[in-house]
């Protein structure tokens, strides 16, 4: 992607399909034909016959197919125009075509030439490039402004009317369903591909004309429909998924989507021009990309994606629809960004990163103190966290406040009566972005929530008031949901359990950043840190022992305190860093405790530490500290092993990290071969 001021901007795919085609052989067009010959077969008897040859078929209605094949034959005449070449006996037809319509400029005519350019690939070529040029006479333009808006207004009305007979029934439930149920969610999902063959030749090929003679009215024309499965075909058939320039021509004119308070207004156009350009960041990097190549696609989406913020920007309603789709960006980041080994969106080889890109330039492109914390009137279920973590982010950008978690924060603090009603509904609702497929202890959703919660006040202190609040959960994963009549409470307990591992997860975060904070905190870290941990890991103790579906979530959540307590809060790790001192509890032997018994999870832990540059002498003498034989956790995990590898979750690494912490524990001791 060219970062120079006036380059080319283009779509990933549009500049892959040029720098391979050096050579483009343009298809024919009728520009190219000198205009002295066009107007000298225009001047001739047989092109007036032709031309009233076409109006009586129309008349008459005569059969499409077969008029096409008695004016080809005609055209092709030796007293006709049967001495001039097949480009130029092509175009005949076509001219003949525009002058008809001129006759007779009606939706009816345009209809009837655009049923014999079904059945011929040069009229269906070079019919609209003539409407095209002879679009240049304003009146002519005019009147095929008003048949195309009356060809759409009839398509809008009568979805799949061009369909073939199975099909046609296809459009009219789409449009049934949408006005039932309008989302604007659904309109950045996409996936309206597998209707085009549908409703895709309803508009007989005139939004696609006039995309080319004037942009502002092929907007006005899309407005005319009242669902999105046409408006998104005649999006991409005008070019804005295959040309950034036209993409963002389309854009600067679509009407306004969104007004008071972010709200949307039911336009389809722009954030389906959305979807459009979320969908065009493919950078096709492969499976084992070189660092340059890493480092080339990344600038490259940075800079597209600032493009595209800066189109967005000088509209009317810009700040509702970065409002908007920025919390939809952060839903489609969450997942994607957690799914990284490490959930941060590094560079152009970490999955999200494009979501955050984009979020980054429209937080650059955004006034400042013009976003607002409060979701719109209209915001789907999903959407009031995703605003609190994009505010955050906007926060960080400067151009807000850091919004208030106290909403987020009262949500939470529900009673056993609420637990089935609106208030328990509305909770596990809004954390669906959250959980993701598989919930992590260090999500990427979790670590936005944080933001806000470690700056309102002393972390420790609103953690504790945060994790006090949920006892209603907490009974529910214990002794099960008392108002389910299925599943003897097994839904309710996996539903509080998703929502207390999302809570913990928070509260890992938060720790987070309290050790490494991104900005300057009102009160001592050190303090608020020592208080956190061990409420952290008494919460985690306390799920452990109640929460028999997710085990394997709360060893990894031991882990992730472990890891932090012997690597980041033992010594100094950084200019901003805060140490704990060796007596603070809990220490990296507590850990290990809570894990004894558990030899995967043990290994486990012993592995990500020295992975993490814990010393594998500092782990022995926490495994000795905890009264955990280290070599007999070998041993057993030995024997599970050699048993069975893929039953197990552990593997030969594991068990080779626990023989250097063995063999640091004891140095006289014989170390077995590694696996």
């Amino acid at each position: 992607m060219f970062n120079t001021e006036g380059a080319m901007v283009e779509w990933p795919q549009e500049r892959r399909y040029r720098l391979s085609n050096p050579v483009h052989v343009p298809q024919q067009r009728l520009a190219d034909i000198p205009a002295n010959l066009l107007r000298e077969v225009e001047a001739t008897g047989a092109f007036t016959a032709l031309i009233q040859a076409l109006v009586d078929a129309f008349k008459e209605k005569v059969d499409p197919r077969e008029k096409l094949a008695e004016l080809s034959a005609a055209i092709d005449q030796q007293n006709t125009f049967g001495d001039y070449d097949e480009t130029v006996r092509q175009v005949v037809l076509a001219l003949a075509g525009i002058a008809a319509l001129r006759k007779t400029p009606t939706r009816e005519m345009w209809e009837y030439l655009w049923s014999l350019a079904w059945h011929s690939a040069p009229l269906e070529t070079f019919l609209p490039q003539a409407v095209i040029a002879a679009s240049t006479e304003t009146t002519f333009r005019d009147q095929f402004f008003v048949i195309a808006r009356n060809i759409v207004e009839v398509a809008a009305q009568n979805p799949g009317r061009r369909a073939i007979q199975r099909e046609k029934k296809t459009g009219g439930n789409q449009r049934e369903h949408w006005q039932r149920h309008p989302q604007l969610s659904a309109l950045w999902r996409g996936g309206f591909e597998h209707s085009f063959h549908a409703v895709g030749s309803d508009d007989d090929h005139v939004l696609s004309i006039v995309a080319e003679i004037d942009v502002a009215e092929f907007v006005r024309l899309l407005a005319l429909y009242d669902y999105p499965d046409p408006v998104a075909h005649a999006l991409m058939w005008c070019g804005a998924s295959w040309r950034f320039e036209r993409w963002k021509a389309v854009a600067s004119v679509a009407p306004a989507a969104f007004g008071e308070q972010a709200k949307w207004n039911g336009s389809l156009i722009l954030p389906l021009l959305l979807g459009i350009a979320r969908d065009q960041f493919q950078f096709g990097l492969g499976h084992e990309p070189t660092p340059n190549q890493v480092s080339e696609a990344t600038n490259d989406i940075k800079s597209l994606a600032a493009e595209v913020a800066k189109t967005i920007a000088p509209r009317a309603d810009a700040v509702g629809c970065m409002t908007r789709w920025g919390n939809w960006l952060v839903r489609t980041a969450i997942p994607a960004v957690s799914a990284n080994p490490l959930p941060h969106p590094t560079d152009a080889a970490s999955q999200g990163f494009i979501e955050d890109a984009l979020l980054e330039a429209l937080i650059v492109k955004m006034p400042a103190d013009r976003w607002s914390p409060e979701p719109a009137p209209d915001a789907e279920p999903w959407e009031p966290w995703c605003q609190v973590a994009a505010g955050a982010l906007i926060a960080l950008g400067r151009k807000s406040s850091m919004p208030s978690p106290s909403e987020f924060f009262d949500e939470w603090h529900i009673s056993p009566d609420e637990w089935p009603t609106q208030p328990g509904q509305s909770l596990k609702l809004h954390a669906i972005p959250f959980e993701g497929a598989g919930p992590r202890a260090d999500g990427y959703g979790a670590r936005l929530l944080a933001i806000p919660m470690v700056e309102a006040g002393r972390a420790d202190d609103l953690w504790k008031q945060f994790w006090d609040s949920t006892d209603t959960l907490r009974e529910i994963v214990e002794f099960g949901d008392p108002d389910e009549t299925e599943n003897d409470g097994w839904q309710g307990r996996n539903e509080a359990a998703k929502l207390l591992m999302l809570q913990f997860s928070v509260g890992l975060m938060m720790l987070d950043h309290l050790i490494e904070p991104q900005r300057p905190l009102e009160y001592d870290r050190s303090s608020a840190i020592e208080n956190l941990l061990p409420c952290l890991h008494e919460a985690v103790r306390e799920m452990a022992a109640t929460d028999q579906l997710n085990r394997e979530f709360w060893s990894e959540a031991v882990r992730h305190l472990a890891i932090r307590r012997a690597k980041w809060l033992s010594g100094p790790t950084g200019p901003n860093s805060v140490a704990l001192s060796a007596e603070v509890k809990p220490i990296l032997a507590d850990f290990i405790r809570t894990l004894a018994g558990d030899t995967e999870n043990l290994l486990s832990l012993a592995y990500v530490a020295r992975r993490n540059g814990v010393d594998s002498a500092a782990l022995a003498a926490a495994f000795k500290a905890a009264e955990v034989d280290i070599g007999t956790e070998i041993a057993i995990a030995e024997h599970l092993f050699a048993i069975s590898p893929r039953a197990i979750g552990i593997n030969a690494a594991q068990i080779n990290a626990a023989r250097e912490i063995l063999h640091d524990a004891s140095p006289d001791h014989t170390i077995l071969p590694s696996l």
